[in-house]
């Protein structure tokens, strides 16, 4: 523990309970940060849950940073930082998010009042909020590495767009400035980690060569999804994602609206299965048909996913990264995606996955799927291998420590 090098991992997200697949990635970069590094955790929280968060964390870090949360801190704080950060967002182009984390939770003054008296090697940050509190490091010779976790400016424009009385040209704005602020953020750090291919090789042009641009890819704990593809009668199709996000309820409502009645057409019998948390009323509603199941929080989901022929994800829009459907292809349920949904990741070229263009090419898919068995598993058998080989915890998150470790022992080297 004495020799370890010191990391400093800055964060607003928590790594539980693990619902989401961002807590899942903090969790699992923690997991195998601490066999090389002293884990020091920084995040702010509300004085009422400072115990239990404390514990928690130390089960998984080394220490423990609990800066008190100002915005938490009482009703008319809260009051006071909504509304000045709605002022802020609006006069920035930023969301309110960036106002809550880099302009208070995590401000540079902060930062050097609170985090600078140990000493570290190195600082994660944990997306680009905080981008500012870079500088603080940078006095103190500190490398700071981002966890882009996403563009986000990206999501952003998806988000805006999804809004149709917004005027297209104020959209554009806002998405012009806060990818702007974005890209510039990038600049400010000793090392970037992007989550897929597509995304590393737009970061790295708009970086100097000095920054250092590692690629990080969602892992899954194989443990925790086994293989174990046992399809029931009837047959069952499934949507798999979390349903407060409107993209995702979106595409759960294309499921039945435009790619199951063409397998009721050939399957009539065929059950559609929403399985994610949250779903709103309108889905809820889909289960008038008394052939759609909507799930909601599923504790252990991996029990309800097994019995699936197949899994369908209808995602547009390339950015970012679909955990969700790694943890189909680990338990070797075949899996029919979008090009969009495994835009920039390894899949991509995967055996396992069948990929199509449109909606109509995605039902084409299915029915290939529940029409031939054979085919399925094999399909079924492929996936499985394939996340073995590239998805495993060993392969994403212990690779990306392992390359972290070798860069700052490099930098350590050469400014000897």
């Amino acid at each position: 523990m004495v020799n370890k090098p010191r990391l400093l991992v800055l964060s607003h997200v928590l790594p539980f309970p693990r619902t989401a697949g961002q807590q899942q990635r903090v969790f699992y970069t923690l997991q195998a940060a601490r066999k090389a590094f002293h884990v020091t955790f920084a995040t702010s929280v509300a004085d009422g849950d400072r115990t239990r968060v404390k514990m928690e964390l130390l089960t998984i870090c080394d220490d423990v940073i609990l800066l008190p949360s100002r915005y938490f801190g009482s009703r008319a704080g809260r009051l006071w930082h909504k509304a000045i950060g709605t002022v802020y967002a609006f006069s920035t182009g930023l969301k309110f998010s960036n106002y809550l984390i880099g302009q208070v939770e995590f401000a540079p003054e902060r930062i050097a009042s609170n985090l600078v008296a140990d000493r570290f090697d190195c600082v994660l940050f944990e997306y680009w909020h905080a981008a500012n509190g870079v500088a603080v490091f940078r006095k103190e010779g500190i490398p700071c590495v981002l966890d882009m976790h996403d563009i986000l400016w990206q999501t952003y424009a998806r988000q805006l767009n999804a809004k149709p009385v917004v005027p297209e040209w104020w959209k554009r704005r806002r998405v012009g400035k806060y990818r702007a602020q974005e890209e510039q953020a990038w600049t400010l750090f000793d090392g970037l980690i992007a989550i897929n291919h597509e995304e590393m090789k737009y970061v790295t042009p708009r970086t100097s060569g000095a920054t250092k641009v590692f690629h990080a890819p969602m892992g899954t704990d194989l443990e925790l999804w086994p293989y174990s593809w046992q399809p029931v009668q009837p047959r069952r199709v499934a949507y798999y994602g979390g349903l407060s996000s409107p993209h995702n309820q979106q595409d759960a409502l294309k499921c039945f609206t435009q790619i199951m009645p063409k397998i009721w057409k050939r399957f009539p019998e065929t059950e559609l299965w929403l399985v994610g948390s949250n779903p709103p009323e309108f889905l809820r509603a889909l289960t008038s048909d008394s052939r759609v199941k909507v799930t909601g929080y599923v504790e252990n989901v991996q029990q309800i996913l097994r019995t699936m022929s197949v899994v369908v994800c209808p995602w547009s829009g390339t950015y970012g990264f679909r955990s969700r459907l790694i943890e189909v292809m680990a338990l070797g349920v075949p899996l029919v995606a979008s090009r969009d949904a495994v835009w920039g990741m390894d899949p991509e070229n995967s055996l396992g996955l069948l990929l199509g263009e449109d909606n109509d090419e995605l039902a084409a898919l299915v029915l290939r799927v529940l029409n031939d068995k054979e085919s399925a598993s094999g399909h079924s058998l492929r996936s499985r291998h394939d996340v073995e080989q590239i998805f495993s915890l060993e392969s994403t998150y212990g690779k990306l420590v392992r390359d972290l470790t070798n860069w700052l022992q490099e930098r350590t080297r050469n400014a000897a």
